[in-house]
């Protein structure tokens, strides 16, 4: 008898274990609501707003949070005044913050006057400051909250702000003394608020414009290491002969510390030899501009000429840098505005997306017909019946040249993203892939077919942003060239990055092995990434 007991508690404790990771997608009229976000039909959304069901109302509002279309906001705004339930009220106070328009501000404060629940109100002011302007910041300047979630959301709301471009004295005065706040995720979003505009003022040259103050020196002094700039070195017999012996990444390194020496044929052959490895090609382009200004044109006519995506986009740069109308001869910007013109018809959509945002950017700089600015067209559809397979608590390993990174996926949040990822580890694609970009106290990215950063295949997939996720520790993401255009690199946050959130993917988080995450460098391998069953 006891061991009957002891096998029915066993079978028990497996059915537990399988309906707590099965996800949430066995809700037919729920994949119908995800399906019309992926295809962005949001006219077809506006019925579910008001759905029987909670689950569906929230889905629903949250959609909106991707599509962003203004047509949804009269509706949301009505879900945010009248919805009874509280969470549908957040998530479309949520989706009016992503959604980012100016005309919903007045909706926003009304609703924040209004809102009994004070969770609620965080995600109502940090839509404030979503939607805001200038005239927002006196709401910021005069308002002080007792409760820790409405001060978390004004925190958000200031960043918010601040990631538009509107700021002012008494704001950071008001967000240096939340450094010291007892909660520390209002801590860490102030600290991302200084950082910003210590950033800002770095690049004008001036540091002491925020106030004096212990815990702004720490950032301060944590943002000055992080943004040292590596060693520089000469170019001379010695240098090559080092140089000579490195893996790829290693020479890119290097070539980007150049700081003397007669390099001009040695960075020219490197950039234009189809034979050289993209990082290398890339490093050395910008490092004979920086060095070779009188010269570089002529250079930017030689790579546009080429098919090479990534030195195009590294021309295009060049070009919308022109700050003389007078630097090009009329005969020099004719050639090089009829190159741009020239490549940016042979681009393979979608899979060269960045590359044409640029070079349309760089064709208006020359006084060009500026061609439409592209939209991803939907080419990627989700396979809901894979979906359906993949536990909401789906974790994968990523074996690294430098040890094991363990992460857990957010299928219930992003399926689309999610499933692609895991069709993309069934096909190996990742394997023998590597570590393009690493940037201290920010990020670690990988998977980039060409290894350089500018390399994609040939679909796009949605932004999913129907979520509540912030890119804290240990994230991982999807890279795009904006909205819509994500595709196989994904990149781990070092350290909190709330200024990603809402314009990244966020499908997963890092469950063991940060450290590793900590040690990675340009050049590391991701040897095989694994689902663990």
């Amino acid at each position: 008898m006891k061991y009957y007991f002891l096998i029915i508690l066993f079978i028990l404790g497996c059915s537990k274990t399988d309906e707590i990771s099965k996800n949430k997608f066995s809700d037919d009229e729920l994949i119908q609501i995800y399906e019309l976000q992926d295809k962005r039909e949001g006219k077809a959304l506006l019925p579910f707003l008001k759905a029987k069901k909670e689950e569906h109302r929230i889905a629903a509002a949250l959609a909106f949070a991707s599509i962003q279309d203004t047509l949804s906001i009269p509706y949301l705004n009505q879900m945010l005044q009248i919805d009874q339930d509280p969470m549908p009220r957040r998530a479309a106070a949520f989706a009016l913050g992503q959604i980012g328009h100016s005309s919903a501000l007045p909706l926003l404060k009304s609703a924040f006057d209004g809102e009994l629940f004070n969770n609620n109100r965080r995600y109502i002011i940090e839509a404030i400051g979503k939607c805001g302007d200038s005239s927002t910041l006196e709401i910021f300047e005069n308002t002080s909250y007792q409760d820790s979630s409405i001060r978390l959301g004004w925190a958000y709301g200031v960043l918010r702000l601040s990631q538009k471009g509107y700021h002012s004295d008494k704001i950071n005065e008001r967000v240096i003394q939340l450094l010291n706040d007892p909660y520390e995720t209002i801590a860490t979003i102030a600290g991302a608020y200084v950082k910003r505009m210590i950033s800002k003022n770095q690049k004008n040259s001036s540091l002491d414009s925020l106030v004096n103050i212990t815990p702004y020196n720490s950032v301060k002094s944590q943002l000055k290491s992080i943004n040292n700039q590596p060693q520089k070195q000469t170019f001379n017999s010695k240098w090559l002969s080092n140089y000579l012996t490195e893996d790829d990444y290693t020479k890119s390194q290097m070539i980007e510390q150049i700081s003397g020496g007669d390099a001009i044929n040695f960075l020219r052959n490197q950039f234009l030899t189809d034979s050289v490895h993209h990082s290398i090609k890339n490093e050395a382009f910008v490092k004979y501009c920086e060095l070779y200004p009188s010269n570089k044109w002529d250079m930017v006519i030689q790579v546009l000429k080429k098919s090479n995506m990534a030195l195009q986009t590294l021309a295009s740069y060049q070009i919308l840098e022109i700050a003389d109308e007078n630097q090009l001869s009329v005969d020099m910007q004719t050639e090089i505005l009829e190159l741009c013109q020239g490549a940016i018809l042979k681009l393979e959509l979608p899979r060269q997306t960045e590359t044409y945002i640029d070079l349309n950017k760089a064709i208006a700089k020359l006084g060009g017909e500026k061609r439409k600015s592209f939209e991803p067209k939907y080419n990627h559809p989700i396979d809901w019946e894979f979906v359906k397979t993949i536990p909401s608590n789906q974790e994968v390993n990523i074996q690294t040249n430098k040890g094991l990174i363990t992460l857990q996926l957010f299928v219930d949040d992003a399926p689309g993203t999610v499933s692609n990822f895991i069709k993309l580890i069934n096909q190996n694609y990742y394997n023998n892939k590597y570590f393009h970009r690493v940037v201290p106290q920010f990020v670690i990215q990988g998977g980039c077919p060409r290894g350089d950063g500018w390399g994609s295949l040939n679909w796009t997939q949605r932004s999913e942003f129907s979520h509540y996720n912030s890119f804290k520790t240990g994230t991982i993401g999807i890279a795009s060239a904006g909205k819509d255009t994500e595709g196989v690199q994904f990149f781990i946050t070092h350290c909190p990055t709330p200024h990603l959130d809402g314009r990244y993917t966020a499908f997963g988080r890092v469950i063991k092995g940060m450290d590793i995450v900590q040690k990675i460098e340009v050049g590391d391998m991701i040897e095989r990434i694994q689902t663990i069953n």
